[in-house]
């Protein structure tokens, strides 16, 4: 039966080069993301600006120290306090359903004890019936 106009092949198709896509898909889009945030955040090599006031012997101006420059950086990237406060209740929530998603098999695998089933038998069910058809 078609559904929206899509095959059932389609459809299977579709769905097995996902599954073994994903994983490739992610692993690009993280090493991605990971690589331009580091190269974004990266610490500027030599500022150029020094304060009249910084000076060594002879009245040379002296160069911005790693503490100073860092402290400044750092101070430029950090993020607001509500920000902060998203991030761990939205991290807090994926925790949680983590939790809740392990909890819910076990309760299902206990009150289906009697009939063997288990979290994965759908599909190697269905994947010995199409390997042997």
């Amino acid at each position: 039966m078609a559904l929206l106009g899509v095959s059932n092949q389609a459809a299977h198709t579709v769905l097995r080069v996902l599954h073994y896509a994903n994983p490739i898909v992610l692993l690009f889009f993280f090493l991605f993301a990971f690589t331009l945030r580091s190269i974004i955040s990266a610490s500027p090599g030599q500022t150029t600006g020094v304060s009249p006031a910084e000076t060594g012997p002879g009245g040379k101006p002296l160069p911005k120290t790693t503490a100073q420059r860092d402290k400044a950086y750092t101070a430029s990237l950090d993020f607001s306090k509500t920000r902060k406060l998203l991030f761990d209740w939205l991290s807090l929530a994926a925790a949680l359903t983590f939790l809740a998603n392990a909890g819910i098999v076990i309760a299902h695998s206990l009150i289906n004890r009697k009939d063997g089933w288990w979290c994965g038998k759908s599909v190697v069910v269905r994947l010995d019936v199409r390997l042997f058809a």
